[in-house]
């Protein structure tokens, strides 16, 4: 009611260039996003572990850092538009998520046992791992895990600035 009139801009009068779809189409990489990904997700399930080991803690809420760097290492290398890139970053960020509490309690173990951890993982049955998920895993990492998948899902879409979501748009209409 009591507003004071508001100038808008003018529209810019600078010249954009064409967003080149083909190159933006041709950047995709499944196999790069996927390798990517599953890099980054050892390296993190290894620190995760040494964490914990360190500071005789377990932060269970690492895992969900674990699925925004696993879905942003799925944007960066993987540069995908489509359903199969948050699909997969989901996936490998939760198995990440189990794999990293597995790395812990391999450590653990190892260090209970006097073993190294190749000689804990070795030793590893289906036996072992039903008990592992069985009394290890609580609902808590459940929750977490679904947590960082989806979190892994928001992060691996590639963000495209407006005059690329526009061009894409316009070939997609134009192809139809």
């Amino acid at each position: 009611m009591f507003r004071l009139k508001q100038k808008h801009s003018q529209p810019s009068k600078k010249k954009y260039p064409k967003p080149d779809v083909k190159r933006i189409l041709a950047e995709e990489s499944l196999l790069r996003g996927i390798l990517g990904s599953v890099a980054v997700a050892a390296l993190l399930c290894w620190i995760w572990a040494v964490q914990a080991m360190t500071t005789g803690r377990v932060f269970p809420w690492l895992s969900i850092l674990m699925g925004v760097l696993i879905g942003l290492a799925m944007q960066r290398f993987g540069r995908g538009l489509d359903w199969r890139f948050p699909l997969i970053a989901s996936v490998v960020a939760g198995v990440a998520a189990y794999a990293g509490n597995l790395m812990i309690g391999v450590l653990e173990t190892g260090r209970y046992i006097e073993a190294r951890p190749l000689q804990v993982i070795a030793g590893l049955s289906m036996d072992t791992m039903r008990y592992f998920f069985r009394n290890t895993i609580s609902v808590i990492d459940h929750i977490y895990a679904f947590c960082s998948a989806g979190v892994a899902a928001f992060f691996s879409i590639r963000r495209l600035n407006r005059r690329e979501v526009l061009a894409l748009r316009a070939v997609k209409k134009a192809r139809n």
